[in-house]
């Protein structure tokens, strides 16, 4: 039966192949969701082992962290960029697990991990996330875990007010637009935890600051790290 099903799926695949969904190429055999070559081609920016990084000096002298990295660099309008938007607003959450995976294992093998307790991904309000169908950074949580089995706290941290978006707002609208929107929901899941705060898009790290901010205040945490899937630098 095994083997019939799987025939059947090469057939189908042959008559209606699935296309990469950065270069548009038809996928080979083995491939999912992205092609070999632009796998390959993901602008990874290795910040993992980098002390003073450019995520890093983002949160520097904001809230108190042990260390931050982004999977990849985000520039408006290319494919990978795409790939963000497609995730939060075209309800594919199977990119999110893609990426959260390749991230995952880059971050097992640098070592980045290696005392993290937890994974914290940045809540979204009720009223966003039911519009959405899924919270996108929970998405890219699930995709670490999957590879490094770290345990995901979604339901000890909640963004209690539902705040207009981030995009197009300065620096200092970011950090105003967010300031006091989380609360703590279970902070006994927290307790003696060294906790990674997970974002999609890092920009100013004002959301990521604000629900760390919440975290240290309200609860008894060891520590916290920050990590995103792509930082986008202005």
């Amino acid at each position: 039966m095994n083997a019939i099903f799987e025939r059947l799926r090469e057939l189908f695949q042959l008559f209606f192949p699935e296309t990469c969904e950065v270069c548009g190429n038809s996928l080979r055999y083995g491939e999912h969701i992205l092609c070999t070559d632009c796998l390959l081609d993901v602008p990874k920016i290795h910040l993992h082992n980098l002390e003073h990084n450019p995520v890093e000096n983002i949160f520097a002298g904001q809230v108190p962290f042990v260390r931050a990295t982004s999977f990849f660099n985000y520039q408006k309008h290319t494919e990978y960029a795409h790939l963000v938007h497609k995730l939060k607003y075209r309800n594919r959450d199977d990119i999110g697990i893609l990426l959260g995976e390749l991230f995952g294992v880059e971050l097992q093998k640098s070592g980045f991990l290696s005392d993290i307790d937890a994974i914290v991904p940045i809540p979204l309000h009720r009223k966003r996330e039911r519009k959405r169908g899924y919270n996108q950074s929970r998405i890219l949580a699930e995709g670490i875990s999957n590879v490094t089995n770290i345990a995901i706290l979604d339901n000890a941290v909640i963004r209690a007010v539902h705040t207009q978006t981030q995009t197009r707002k300065s620096k200092e609208e970011r950090a105003k637009n967010v300031e006091g929107i989380f609360e703590i929901r279970d902070a006994s899941l927290l307790e003696g935890k060294h906790i990674l705060i997970l974002d999609d898009v890092i920009t100013t790290g004002a959301t990521c600051i604000s629900c760390a901010e919440t975290i240290l205040r309200q609860s008894n945490v060891k520590a916290v790290s920050f990590a995103s899937i792509a930082l986008a630098q202005r």
